[in-house]
């Protein structure tokens, strides 16, 4: 079921990605509805192509976060309600897994890594995260926390919850964000 899973992930990303481009020349529902197709047309039917099978190495594991913020988006430009990341939670989050990373890595002697292995320390992450999505009433990370858990409880994908959550593109999307509120 991890490569289904991983396939839908994939289908959703590279859909938003072509409609980002076709949103240039195209109306709004013509190019998301052509983005999507393009999406799952590439995941699955050049799923074995060279392309596709280096994004997948590139990606892998995908988690859950990536594909979400490209839903959050795709439905944010349909007129969908959805509240902004703000730029104090964006700057606590990029400070926090930055840490998070340099412990994964060995450059800080912590290794938090390792609790997403264990039931009782992910059931304690999810419950904080949507406590901390709820508290800032904001919809985004307990559905990423509870998703991330739920794929993690039934196997499909990274035996690591952290690796259902999180992402290392994240870093530089965050930052991209933050720069470009500054101008």
């Amino acid at each position: 079921m991890t490569g289904v899973v991983s396939t839908i992930w994939l289908a959703v990303l590279l859909g938003w990605v072509a409609w980002g481009a076709l949103s240039l020349g195209l109306s709004l529902p013509i190019s998301l509805a052509l983005g999507l197709g393009f999406g799952v047309i590439g995941a699955v039917g050049l799923q074995s192509t060279l392309p596709v099978g280096a994004l997948m190495a590139v990606l892998d594991p995908i988690a859950v976060v990536l594909p979400l913020l490209a839903l959050r988006h795709m439905a944010a430009t349909l007129g969908m309600p959805v509240q902004p990341f703000g730029t104090g939670p964006l700057l606590v989050f990029l400070l926090l897994y930055l840490t998070f990373l340099a412990t994964a890595i060995g450059i800080l002697p912590w290794e938090i890594y390792r609790l997403g292995y264990a039931p009782l320390p992910v059931a304690l992450i999810a419950l904080t995260l949507c406590a901390v999505g709820m508290w800032q009433g904001a919809l985004f990370v307990p559905v990423v926390a509870i998703a991330g858990q739920f794929l993690w409880v039934l196997g499909w994908g990274s035996s690591n919850y952290f690796d259902h959550i999180l992402h290392a593109a994240l870093v530089p999307v965050v930052i991209v964000v933050l720069l470009l509120r500054l101008t």
